[in-house]
């Protein structure tokens, strides 16, 4: 197994797993969304906003974690108003249970004290919940939504 960060090159597989992901996760994949997903990882890769480890086999990724930063305005826990935020923690289903995630956990958490975030968020699903609770995060209700139509 290779471990690497996600590049121009992998925009592609990025897309096709990303759909994967929702759709294992019970989203309804009821519109076209491969545009703008290849358009959120090429600029996102590009300017630094997003970083993705890959877990590869073969020539195929099979494994990938990402996480997203943010800069809100400080405040007196965060006196430096970055935040990171876990996003697209996904393995295909043959190759779960053997450490993957974990792995490419450790990677994310090493980029995001680089980054200098004391804050990590996610939104956990199901599959994911005991994974993080593992690794130290905590359930905190409190967020909000609305949608904005």
């Amino acid at each position: 197994m290779e471990y690497r960060k996600a590049g121009k090159d992998d925009v592609a597989q990025l897309v096709e797993l990303r759909k994967k992901q929702l759709v294992d996760e019970g989203v309804c994949a009821d519109s076209n969304i491969d545009a703008a997903l290849a358009e959120y990882f090429s600029s996102s890769l590009n300017n630094k906003n997003l970083v993705v480890w890959l877990a590869i086999e073969g020539r195929q990724i099979i494994g990938t974690a990402g996480v997203c930063f943010f800069q809100y305005p400080p405040n007196f826990t965060n006196t430096t108003g970055k935040v990171a935020y876990l996003t697209n923690v996904y393995t295909k289903n043959e190759f779960r249970n053997q450490g993957t995630a974990t792995k490419l956990l450790e990677f994310i958490m090493e980029e995001i004290k680089l980054e200098g975030c004391i804050f990590v968020r996610l939104h956990a699903s199901a599959q994911g919940k005991k994974l993080y609770e593992k690794l130290g995060f905590e359930d905190a209700h409190g967020f909000m939504t609305k949608k904005m139509c």
